[in-house]
C-alpha cells in the first residue's frame, strides 16, 4: 500500500491514508506531501476524494470503507490499484510465486534501473539500491511485485513475468493447492503472447504452468537441464557462480547474498534481465552492486562476535531455507526466534512447521500474529512445540513477545548468529535484543542498523 501511495505521490496525486500505528513507511509518506491518520475513521476519508484503495484485511464494515461508499467513491482492491498502475506502461515485469518473489522484483528493478532504463517500481519490501518499497521513473518499464494472496494477480495481463516457485499457501483463501495452481495458470495465461514467462523449472507445479502461456518460455534452476542455469557456484558468505545460457558459457556472477535460495532468485531476475535486453555485462554488474532488501537476511546489529539478522520468512519453505543460508555463514550457532504468522497457515502447514527448524540449535517460539484474523483458540504455537523432538535442539523454549530479548541476551554466546524470523512485529524486539546483549556484556562497540 505505501508504494502504491509513493508512487502516485510522484505523479502529483493528492493522497491521504490511515494505519493503526504510525512506522517508518508511513513517516517517509508524510514527509512526501501525504496526510497520515493514525487509526480508522469516517472523518478521515475527504468529500472530494475520487478513490479509496484498500488491502484485503480492511473489512466491508471499516468506518472508511462505509464513508466512501456514502459518498458514491468507488472502492478498489490494492492489486486492481497495482493493475491500473502496470496498464499505464508500455512494458510491464511482474514478478510472483509463494517464495522470493521481493527479493527477485527487486533486483530486477535494480538491473534496469542500472541498466537506464529508469523504471517505475512497485515491490513489498525496502529495497536498499532505491532506499524505499517504490520509484516513480520516467521510462517506458515498469517492475512489480505481484501478490497472490487474494487471486486478482491472474487479472495482471503484464507483459512479461517472473515466478519463482508455486507451494501450498494462502489457503484461507484459495481451499486447495489444485485452485491456487489453477489461479497460476490465469495469471500465466494473461502474460503477453509477444513477452516472456521465466519460471523456475526445478519446480513441477511451474512446469504445468508454464503450458497456460503463449508467451516465450524460459527455464531456470541449478539442479538439471535449464535455458539458464549455473555451475561452479559457491553460496556459504557470498554468491558466485558461473552462467550458463542455452548450454553457452556466459561468464562469472558475483553477489553479497548467501544461500541457495538466493542464488536461484538471482538466476530468476539475471534471466528476466537477459530477456528483457538489458544487456548482460550491465546485468552482472548490477547482481555485483545489489544492496539487497530490508528484512531479508538483513543485520540489525553486531556485539562482538554476535550477530542479530531479521528475515521476513514465515513459511517453513522459507524458515528452512534461511536456517540452511545461516549455517553455511556462521561457524558458531544457529539461534532463531520465529513469530508464525496467521492462525490459519499455523493451522494449515502445522506438520511442515513442527520440521523446518531442526537445523537450529537453539529455538525460542512466540505467540501467533493474527494480521486481519480473529483468534482462533484451538490453534496454538504450542501445537508447534508439542510436535517437535526436542532432543534435537540444544535448548527449546516457548515465550513471550516481550520476554525474548532477555531469554536470547542470557543464552547468546560469541559467534552465534541469532535469527528473528516471521512476517508480523516480532522484528520490535531485534534492536531490543541486541542492546539487552550489549548491556549484559557491558559492549560500547556501535550499533549497526541497516
Amino acid at each position: 500500500m505505501s508504494a502504491l501511495a509513493d508512487v502516485h505521490l510522484a505523479k502529483g496525486d493528492v493522497v491521504t491514508g490511515s494505519d493503526l500505528r504510525p512506522n517508518d513507511l508511513t513517516d517517509r509518506l508524510r514527509q512526501k506531501g501525504a496526510t497520515i491518520h493514525q487509526g480508522h475513521s469516517a472523518v478521515n476519508v475527504p468529500g472530494d476524494v475520487d478513490l479509496v484503495v484498500r488491502t484485503t484485511c480492511i473489512r466491508e464494515d471499516n468506518p472508511e470503507v462505509k464513508k466512501a461508499h456514502e459518498l458514491g467513491a468507488p472502492v478498489i482492491s490494492r492489486s486492481e490499484m497495482l493493475k491500473r498502475i502496470m496498464d499505464s506502461f508500455p512494458f510491464s515485469i511482474a514478478v510472483t510465486g509463494t517464495h522470493g518473489k521481493t527479493t527477485t522484483s527487486a533486483l530486477v528493478a535494480h538491473i534496469a534501473e542500472y541498466c537506464g532504463k529508469d523504471p517505475t517500481v512497485i515491490v513489498g519490501g525496502e529495497m536498499g539500491n532505491f532506499g524505499s518499497n517504490a520509484k516513480f521513473g520516467h521510462g517506458d518499464t515498469v517492475v512489480a511485485e505481484v501478490d497472490e494472496s487474494d487471486g486478482y494477480f491472474r487479472n495482471t495481463g503484464a507483459t512479461c513475468a517472473v515466478v519463482t516457485n508455486v507451494e501450498r499457501e494462502h489457503m484461507e483463501h484459495y481451499g486447495s493447492l489444485e485452485k491456487l495452481v489453477d489461479a497460476y495458470k490465469g495469471f500465466a495465461g494473461g502474460i503477453s503472447p509477444k513477452g516472456f514467462f521465466v519460471f523456475n523449472g526445478e519446480d513441477p507445479a511451474l512446469r504445468s504452468i508454464a503450458g497456460a502461456t503463449a508467451a516465450r518460455k524460459i527455464s531456470f534452476g541449478i539442479d538439471g537441464e535449464f535455458d539458464v542455469t549455473c555451475r561452479d557456484h559457491t553460496c556459504a558468505r557470498s554468491i558466485e557462480f558461473e552462467l550458463i545460457m542455452r548450454g553457452k558459457d556466459s561468464g562469472r556472477v558475483s553477489s553479497s547474498l548467501i544461500g541457495r535460495y538466493n542464488l536461484m532468485n538471482i538466476l530468476g531476475a539475471v534471466t528476466a534481465g537477459i530477456e528483457a535486453g538489458f544487456g548482460l555485462d550491465g546485468i552482472t554488474a548490477a547482481v555485483s552492486s545489489f544492496s539487497g532488501v530490508r528484512r531479508r537476511f538483513d543485520s540489525v546489529g553486531r556485539i562482538g562476535s554476535i550477530e542479530v539478522v531479521e528475515d521476513y520468512a514465515h513459511h517453513p519453505t522459507e524458515l528452512r531455507s534461511v536456517i540452511a543460508a545461516a549455517r553455511g555463514y556462521t561457524k558458531g550457532r544457529i539461534v532463531t526466534v520465529f513469530q508464525p504468522h496467521r492462525y490459519s497457515r499455523t493451522r494449515d502447514l502445522m506438520r511442515e512447521f513442527s520440521d523446518c527448524f531442526y537445523g537450529s540449535d537453539v529455538l525460542v517460539l512466540t505467540d501467533i500474529y493474527s494480521a486481519d484474523e480473529d483468534k482462533v483458540e484451538e490453534v496454538r504455537v504450542r501445537d508447534i512445540y508439542e510436535a517437535m523432538d526436542k532432543s534435537r535442539f540444544e535448548r527449546i523454549d516457548l515465550a513471550g513477545k516481550k520476554d525474548v530479548p532477555e531469554i536470547i541476551s542470557d543464552i547468546a554466546r560469541d559467534d552465534d548468529v541469532i535469527l528473528v524470523l516471521g512476517a508480523g512485529d516480532i522484528r520490535e524486539v531485534s534492536g531490543d535484543i541486541v542492546e539487552e546483549i550489549k548491556r549484559k556484556r557491558n559492549y560500547s562497540g556501535t550499533r549497526n542498523m541497516t
